[in-house]
């Protein structure tokens, strides 16, 4: 329930205000709640055995609470949230979101993480109820693969400079500036960069990722 109020909040004080909660989940749901914890360790560069031996918990189990195959109980968020430097009720306490939001290009880079070598960062501010996810991913330079991962749902992206090679499966596909992809998330792909340069590419993905 919103509280009542006289007058609206300035621009200022609500632009303020979006910024301050940026961080916070939508609801309680097992998916959405899994996803910010997921957001969370990736965020502070810990794998799930560092919560594992932070927290005493096993790290199968975060794998599923992350994927939102478990709902965690008090005492598993309790040990989570000890693990990550947080206090539980800072994961839990859900808000709401607006209908629309706008992400201008000098926030481009605001709030990136760092997730085994590459830069991830939100291509756009996520509305009420959203499914779709939008981010920035930044490859190092390096034909390794800077990311190797796997999710439910559906996977979109296009390269907006750079050259980089994606693997689906161990298929490989050499991408350039311009061209898209689009398949599974729940077959096992990776990013890797061809060129002498970071490349960047624009990833959808459905439901959002939890980074």
């Amino acid at each position: 329930m919103r509280p009542a109020t006289l007058s609206a909040p300035s621009p200022a004080s609500a632009r303020r205000g979006v910024r301050e909660t940026a961080l916070n989940p939508r609801d309680r749901s097992p998916a959405e709640l899994g996803r910010r914890i997921k957001m969370l360790r990736v965020a502070r560069e810990l794998t799930l055995k560092d919560i594992e031996t932070r927290g005493g918990i096993s790290a199968t189990h975060v794998s599923e609470i992350e994927r939102g195959k478990a709902s965690p109980t008090v005492g598993a968020l309790g040990k989570i949230a000890a693990a990550l430097g947080m206090r539980p009720a800072s994961i839990v306490a859900p808000r709401l979101l607006p209908e629309v939001t706008v992400r201008r290009a000098s926030r481009r880079s605001e709030g990136a993480v760092r997730w085994s070598g590459a830069s991830i960062g939100a291509a756009s501010d996520p509305i009420q109820d959203a499914e779709l996810g939008l981010h920035l991913f930044t490859l190092p330079i390096g034909r390794e693969p800077a990311i190797e991962h796997r999710h439910d749902g559906e996977e979109w992206l296009t390269v907006l400079s750079g050259v980089a090679e994606v693997r689906i499966e161990g298929r490989a596909f050499v991408m350039r500036e311009g061209d898209s992809l689009h398949f599974h998330g729940t077959r096992t792909h990776a990013y890797a960069n061809l060129g002498s340069s970071p490349a960047v590419l624009l990833i959808a993905s459905h439901p959002r990722l939890a980074i």
